[in-house]
C-alpha cells in the first residue's frame, strides 16, 4: 500500500534535489518523444553553453543521477519503495542559469513499505523499476538523438551511487546499506538494468588509486563525461584524460582520450 512521504523524510530526501513542487517542470516521460527530447537537449546546450548537444546530454544524466540516489536511498535506509515511475516524476526545465542543478518532484510524493517477506525479491523490483523502467529508457533515448555511448551515460549513474554509499551512507549503521551496496555492484543481474545480460554498473567499480598530487585515494573514471568542455573548463577530479595526459587535454576532441577509448 502506499503511504505518503512524511515532512521528515521530504526533508532528508531535499538534499538530494527532490522538492514538493518543482516550478517550470517538465514530466520526464516527454523525454521519450524524439522531438521533445531533441527541443530539451537543444535547450539546455544553451543554458549551460555546451558545445554540443552530446555534450549536453551527458551533463543532463549527471544531474539526473539524483533520482536514482533518492530512490536507493528511500530503500537502503528506510526499507521503502519511492513511486519514480517514469510517468511519475517531473523536473525543473533548465532555465535557471549555467550551472543548472534542477528539483525533481513527484506527482504522487509516496512510497510502499516492505511488506517484511523476502527482501532480496522486494529489492530486485525496486531495482527493476528504477533502472530497467526508468533510466534505462531514457539512456537509449539519448544515446539515439546525439549517440552518444551509453558507457558514458552509465558511468555517469555509478559515480554518484558510489558517492551514495561510500560516502553519505558511509556511517551509517543500517546493515541494508553495505548489503544493498555489494548486491547492486556485484551480485543483481543485468536484467535489472534493462536489455543487458551484465551488470552494466559493475565494470566501473575498479580499486581505487592514490594520486599524490591530491594526496587521496581515487577511483578513476573509465570514460570522460566531458565536462571540461563547458565554460568553466574544468575537469573532473577522477577524469581518466587528467590521469593519462599530462596536458590535461583528451587527445580526440569531443571523442573518448585514446587511452580509454577501447573501453566505451
Amino acid at each position: 500500500m502506499d503511504k505518503e512521504l512524511t515532512e521528515d523524510e521530504l526533508l532528508v530526501l531535499e538534499k538530494y534535489r527532490l522538492s514538493v513542487k518543482s516550478a517550470d517542470s517538465f514530466p520526464i516521460a516527454s523525454l521519450l518523444d524524439e522531438s521533445f527530447l531533441n527541443d530539451f537537449l537543444a535547450k539546455l546546450t544553451l543554458t549551460i553553453d555546451a558545445p554540443s548537444t552530446k555534450v549536453a546530454a551527458s551533463i543532463f544524466i549527471k544531474r539526473y543521477a539524483f533520482l536514482a540516489v533518492t530512490a536507493l536511498y528511500s530503500m537502503s535506509v528506510w526499507n521503502k519503495k519511492l513511486n519514480v515511475s517514469i510517468e511519475n516524476v517531473s523536473m525543473e526545465s533548465p532555465n535557471q542559469g549555467k550551472a543548472w542543478l534542477p528539483s525533481f518532484s513527484l506527482k504522487e510524493m509516496t512510497a510502499q513499505d516492505w511488506n517484511g517477506k523476502d527482501r532480496s525479491l522486494w529489492r530486485d523490483t525496486v531495482l527493476r523499476d528504477l533502472f530497467a523502467n526508468h533510466i534505462y529508457p531514457i539512456i537509449l533515448s539519448l544515446e539515439k538523438a546525439v549517440g552518444i555511448s551509453k558507457l558514458i551515460l552509465w558511468e555517469n549513474m555509478a559515480v554518484y551511487l558510489f558517492w551514495l554509499y561510500e560516502k553519505e551512507l558511509k556511517e551509517n549503521e543500517n546493515s541494508n546499506v553495505a548489503d544493498d551496496f555489494r548486491y547492486l555492484l556485484l551480485e543483481a543481474e543485468g536484467s535489472l538494468f534493462g536489455q543487458y545480460n551484465l551488470n552494466p554498473l559493475q565494470r566501473y567499480y575498479a580499486e581505487k588509486t592514490y594520486v599524490e598530487e591530491r594526496d587521496e585515494e581515487i577511483r578513476i573514471r573509465k570514460t570522460c563525461c566531458f565536462s571540461y568542455q563547458l565554460p568553466a573548463g574544468k575537469r573532473c577530479k577522477i577524469c581518466p584524460c587528467t590521469h593519462v595526459s599530462k596536458d590535461g587535454r583528451c587527445h580526440d576532441g569531443e571523442n573518448i582520450c585514446s587511452a580509454v577509448r577501447s573501453f566505451a
